[in-house]
């Protein structure tokens, strides 16, 4: 196809959810051509996720590491251990298996970047650097500073940040093999001033064969707690356990979380981050990203498969896709929690995931997850609730009367936002 060539869907971006859109456009029979800088660049985050929760892929299945369980820190030597299969995802698998479906189903790739789009009433043509190109809808997944998509400035977003290094150790290693550590919120390292900073935690993954995969994480703050401080404590708690080893890689990750979703009356439909697809209380957007990639598209194949369809029909149809007014009313209800996780210090936290993980694996796995419904997230948060102490009760209660609770329930209006 030449570059003022006509293509169904053009799709931007080179990583998990523009590589899943695009696999599964071509797979309804859409002819799709995906753009991006380098279409075939290595995606420099590291990704997880729950057993259970991904499609099956590849001979060796999703995940390069597993554990049959994690552990939660809560401070000293205080820990709860949660008997549910994680892995670390095989990210190059994972990358081989979507470009070849890309491939089999005639996926186009073109290394351009784009800078614009004019919308006619049958197509799109969109500017980018290697000449326009026209298509009946556009795909934004190029990420949380999407290139076309609008979003709302307000309410705010808060962001999760990390700093990770992957260790090969000196010396034998602190953790468990066979177990990963989920997060562990013990700051004694910190000094005693820990109770009074913006709380963080470790992320540790046990790679074998002397392979350590560690990171010090923000769950979620507004504004970022900076990359240099979360390198500082990291290297302070790796010095407190008495680990040791060669750097043989650096991660520096910034999430944006919550905040307004995308208006979805655009007629450039988003997905993956630039659809505001993150989980808004816990940073999590893989799993989202492949299961709802199907739905997405056989939206908009249902809709420019059929005769005298308008492309704004198609864009519609892809947005309802990703937002029906029950997944509004979660994504609603998550960024509730995350505005409550934003006013807790350390020792609430603390108390707030002790709580939290006192509840039935059904409870917390599902708001972890994404993967009930409203009403069944409405009775977690309310039995996370009653299980915490007053003060982190009253943690809770504060987005109410901060604003929080207004837009929450114009949400669960009909045709609420």
């Amino acid at each position: 196809m030449s570059s003022s060539g006509r293509a169904d869907v053009l799709v931007l971006g080179s990583g998990p959810a523009a590589l899943a859109a695009a696999a599964h456009l071509g797979e309804e029979g859409i002819s799709v051509r995906l753009l991006a800088p380098d279409p075939e660049a290595p995606w420099p985050a590291e990704y997880a996720a729950w057993q259970g929760e991904l499609p099956p892929f590849g001979d060796g299945g999703p995940f390069s590491h597993s554990w049959p369980s994690v552990l939660v820190g809560l401070g000293g030597s205080e820990e709860v251990v949660l008997d549910r299969g994680y892995g670390r995802i095989d990210k190059a698998a994972l990358a081989e298996h979507l470009r070849a479906r890309c491939a089999r189903s005639g996926v186009t790739l073109t290394a351009a970047v784009a800078s614009g789009v004019r919308h006619h009433p049958a197509s799109s043509t969109l500017s980018t650097s290697a000449g326009e190109m026209s298509a009946a809808l556009v795909v934004d997944a190029t990420g949380h500073d999407p290139v076309l998509v609008r979003r709302p400035p307000h309410p705010p977003r808060a962001a999760q940040t990390a700093f990770g290094l992957t260790l090969e150790l000196d010396g034998p290693s602190p953790f468990a093999p066979d177990r990963a550590v989920l997060m562990d919120w013990d700051d004694a390292h910190l000094g005693p001033d820990a109770d009074h900073l913006p709380p963080s935690f470790l992320y540790a993954q046990p790679l074998g064969e002397g392979r350590l995969f560690v990171e010090e994480t923000s769950l979620v703050a507004r504004p970022p707690l900076p990359l240099p401080e979360l390198e500082r404590r990291l290297r302070l708690r790796l010095q407190a356990l008495g680990v040791r080893g060669r750097e043989m890689a650096v991660e520096r990750c910034v999430i944006p979380m919550g905040g307004a979703l995308p208006d979805p009356g655009q007629r450039v439909v988003g997905f993956g981050g630039a659809a505001g697809m993150v989980h808004p209380a816990t940073g999590y957007l893989l799993p989202r990203v492949l299961a709802g990639a199907p739905s997405l598209a056989r939206a908009v194949a249902g809709v420019l498969g059929a005769d005298d369809s308008l492309p704004s029909e198609a864009a519609r149809a892809g947005w309802q896709a990703l937002w029906p007014a029950d997944r509004r009313r979660r994504y609603a209800l998550f960024r509730y929690g995350m505005e409550a996780m934003l006013t807790m210090d350390a020792p609430g936290t603390r108390a707030f995931f002790r709580a939290f993980f006192s509840l039935p694996e059904s409870e917390w796995s599902a708001y972890l997850g994404d993967g009930g419904s409203t009403p069944r997230l409405l009775r977690t948060m309310l039995s996370a609730y009653r299980s915490a102490a007053p003060g982190v009760r009253g943690a809770l209660r504060a987005p109410l009367t901060a604003g929080e609770g207004a837009q929450i329930a114009r949400s669960f209006l009909p045709g609420g936002r």
